[in-house]
């Protein structure tokens, strides 16, 4: 099979087979945000002459080294001006075939992450039928940091101009502009819960799936500006535009892991420091009071979490009885909701992992479909319970169900994360219902309404259950 190529509105792009189509690694949507564009709004890039060969993913965006993490997120060194502000394009056909498109947003906390991880492969997507294309994007102070003189929220602003990359250029990978679904997980499960409720994305999709994240509590804005303050400290400059620009944007990820590390005995479950904030303009209200005010309610939605997705980190931090009641209660538990985590988890990690993960999973992607439930458009809800066996026994542990829906468990870093016995099965099932859902809007269950709040349960016995969270969504406000 020869090369294949096709156009863009900025040149003619080259890419490389791959088993079931074509694939497009690296193509810029907007120019290396570095330079005289650092801390600016994304810029489109200029056109080429010729083919431009599409073979390789782009450099990865700023970020800290994070060692071992259960997503596979390869490092790609691109210096000091990275071209981090490309995407990559999975699709069985070129040309007007008019296929439906997933664009994948990547997790990380907003601070690390990848969309070249084999994780987010998106070969089996186009296999039946779908093309994906998965974005970078600026991250932690590079894509978030409040600045003087600088637009807000750049990240988010990475965001929408991949979507409208998309809007352009997907009819020529085969994919049809009206027919797009944005979909991300933890940190890109956020980022597209906030994309259904912004105005300036109205338009680039019609449908979305946040998984593991959906909304994330509003701060004040003197927050942010205390944390460009610390960080200025830090780096012992002004906090100005002009300052912030001269450092390098090495030294900026070395700063930022020392201003914000969490200091030792703090509790688990914290705000992070970099994400979204609420600025009047890009970002006009928090996504909670935006989801409750109707923003968003025509785009059918697709949300879930995992069973545990924080309790094994909390096991790895042992605490005796009291400081588990100090932690239950700061995450704001009253005494009766500590009793029930008490009576529900022997194992003290267990009664903070689980509480960590109800506030921060659980609960909010169940307060999106409650809200969202007499909307227009149907909302449909899951929750993945499949547990690993693997490295200690995990669990139903946050990102485990990325390698089932990408059906990508042949992948050798999804058999250390998940085992060498993995039910296949499972995996050939959420594949088929998050196909389903990209391309009809219908992933294959009956929706979630208030009077039934109807849950996928994906597990070897997959099963919709009716009111699962009913013993938990009473004790959180």
């Amino acid at each position: 099979m020869a090369e294949p190529v096709t156009s863009t509105d900025r040149g003619r792009v080259r890419g490389s087979t791959a088993p079931h189509g074509y694939v497009f690694r690296g193509i810029p949507f907007a120019k290396p945000p570095f330079g005289a564009l650092r801390f600016r709004g994304p810029e489109m890039t200029d056109t080429w002459e010729g083919e431009r060969p599409t073979l390789d993913f782009a450099p990865t965006a700023p970020q800290p080294a994070t060692g071992f993490t259960l997503i596979p997120e390869p490092t790609i060194d691109g210096g000091d001006a990275p071209d981090c502000l490309s995407l990559n394009v999975f699709t069985p056909e070129l040309g007007a075939a008019g296929l439906p498109v997933l664009v994948w947003i990547h997790g990380g906390g907003f601070v690390t992450g990848t969309p070249s991880s084999t994780w987010y492969d998106g070969d089996r997507f186009a296999r039946d039928g779908v093309v994906v294309v998965s974005a970078g994007y600026r991250l932690g102070s590079e894509g978030f940091l409040n600045i003087e003189g600088a637009p807000t929220n750049r990240a988010v602003l990475d965001w929408i101009a991949a979507l409208e990359w998309v809007q352009r250029n997907v009819a020529n990978f085969g994919g049809d502009p009206g027919k797009v679904t944005v979909a991300g997980q933890s940190a890109g499960g956020a980022a597209t819960m906030l994309l259904t409720t912004l105005p300036r994305a109205e338009g680039l999709f019609r449908a979305a799936i946040p998984m593991s994240g959906s909304v994330f509590p509003s701060r004040p804005i003197e927050s942010t500006q205390r944390l460009t303050a610390r960080m200025a400290e830090h780096l012992g400059i002004a906090a100005t535009f002009e300052e912030f620009a001269r450092v390098s944007p090495a030294a900026l990820v070395d700063a930022q892991t020392a201003a914000t590390t969490r200091p030792e005995g703090a509790a688990l479950g914290g705000e992070l420091n970099f994400f979204p904030f609420v600025d009047g303009g890009v970002v006009p209200d928090s996504p909670m009071h935006a989801v409750a005010a109707g923003r968003g309610s025509a785009l059918p939605l697709l949300i879930g979490t995992t069973e545990e997705e924080f309790n094994a980190a909390a096991r790895m931090a042992p605490a005796d009885d009291e400081e588990v009641g100090k932690t239950l209660s700061a995450l704001g538990l009253d005494d009766a909701g500590i009793a029930a985590y008490r009576a529900n988890a022997q194992v003290q990690g267990d009664q903070i992992g689980q509480a960590v993960t109800d506030r921060m999973f659980r609960v909010p992607a169940l307060r999106v479909a409650e809200a969202r439930s007499v909307g227009p458009a149907p909302t449909y809800h899951y929750e993945f319970q499949w547990r690993t066996p693997a490295l200690g026994g995990l669990g139903a542990v946050h990102c485990l169900d990325l390698p089932f829906v990408f059906d990508v468990l042949d992948d050798p870093h999804a058999t250390v994360v998940a085992g060498d016995v993995v039910p296949q099965e499972l995996a050939d099932r959420m594949h088929a219902n998050w196909v389903a859902f990209v391309t009809d809007n219908d992933p294959g269950w009956a929706p979630f309404r208030n009077d039934s709040r109807r849950t996928m349960v994906f597990d070897e016995q997959s099963k919709v259950v009716d009111d699962l969270h009913a013993p938990i969504r009473s004790l959180w406000p």
